[in-house]
């Protein structure tokens, strides 16, 4: 029995912490992930092609920290039969580790969205995503009680525990709608949307003969950016979401500074805060310049877990590239060469 317990609760550890890290998995520049977000975001941003990238490291001053990062790919394709709408195609990759036997979790999926102008200046767009995930851990880095040789623990002795499977594999749905303004004569911009993820509630556990399955995600987002002058916007951000007995909504403003506005090279600066109610204090700086954007936060932690973070978060970075294609005039008059 001595043996059969940690055995057991380690499994039960497992199996809580994926669905515990399932609950926290998120990003706190979430508007700089959409595809992570909402599939429905998949093709809303100005420009052709896209490609985003995303790093965070949270609770670093731990023994074991989090890591997870994400990248992804998506573009806009122009269907004749469609008239003014288009369909937004993209790919997202998401892997994330903790805990001392590396627990991870490592997903891949297709996203595709259809965007429908209502005018001018609003689009309806709706999107689903499907993906294949992995979850697995390494047993060679835990310990157990029948290393104890009587006198001393020894990590050297070979332990007799085993585990029949380290990892787990399941396919995943998500869907999600998004709602856009856009104005034409100003930076004027809001976009409010909201999606379902672990529509399959796939089984994640590491047991055969076991159930342990992910929870379905609701999230609510709002972002937008009020113009002030040619020179000055005022951003606002927040989201909300739920998984089973789980909630997180963060909340957030920022200033955006164009330098040289009407000009080709323009530059412009970003500089908030936002609030991970109950748990973390977010500060947070950006940069444009042509069709590069960097994002750079940091987690300052409010929660009690500040008493092992000492209140470090973590930091947190995000590079965006976006290609934009010049398109030809629609009207041309050819000149005659003499």
């Amino acid at each position: 029995m001595k043996t059969a317990l940690p055995l057991t609760s380690i499994f039960w550890g497992l199996l809580i912490a994926c669905q515990l890290h399932a609950q926290d998995g998120h990003f706190s520049q979430f508007y700089n992930a959409p595809l992570s977000m909402n599939p429905a975001l998949t093709g809303a941003f100005d420009g052709d092609m896209r490609f985003v990238g995303n790093y965070r490291n949270q609770w670093f001053s731990v023994p074991v920290p989090y890591t997870t990062f994400a990248g992804s790919y998506d573009q806009k394709f122009y269907l004749p039969f469609l008239g003014d709408a288009y369909i937004g195609g993209g790919l997202v990759f998401n892997y994330d580790r903790a805990g001392d036997a590396n627990l991870s979790w490592s997903q891949v999926a297709l996203s595709a969205s259809y965007h429908q102008p209502l005018s001018d200046e609003q689009f309806l767009s709706g999107g689903f995503s499907l993906g294949f995930g992995q979850r697995a851990f390494d047993p060679d880095l835990l310990t157990f009680d029948d290393q104890f040789n009587g006198d001393v623990f020894d990590p050297n002795v070979m332990t007799q525990q085993s585990f029949r499977q380290t990892s787990s594999g399941y396919f995943d749905l998500s869907v999600g709608a998004n709602w856009t303004y856009q104005s034409e004569r100003s930076r004027n911009h809001l976009k409010i949307g909201f999606g379902f993820s672990n529509l399959t509630q796939p089984n994640i556990t590491f047991l055969d003969d076991a159930s342990m399955q992910l929870p379905m995600l609701l999230h609510v987002h709002a972002l937008g950016i009020l113009e002030l002058n040619d020179e000055f916007d005022i951003n606002g951000f927040a989201i909300w979401q739920n998984q089973s007995a789980y909630n997180e909504a963060v909340i957030g403003a920022s200033t955006t500074y164009h330098h040289m506005p009407k000009n080709q090279n323009e530059i412009a600066l970003t500089a908030g805060l936002a609030y991970r109610l109950d748990d973390a204090l977010i500060a947070i700086l950006e940069a444009s310049y042509l069709n590069w954007h960097v994002g750079v936060s940091y987690d300052i932690n409010t929660s009690d877990f500040a008493a092992a973070t000492n209140g470090n978060g973590g930091p947190e970075i995000s590079i965006r590239y976006i290609i934009a294609r010049v398109k030809p005039p629609e009207e041309f008059k050819a000149c005659p060469i003499f």
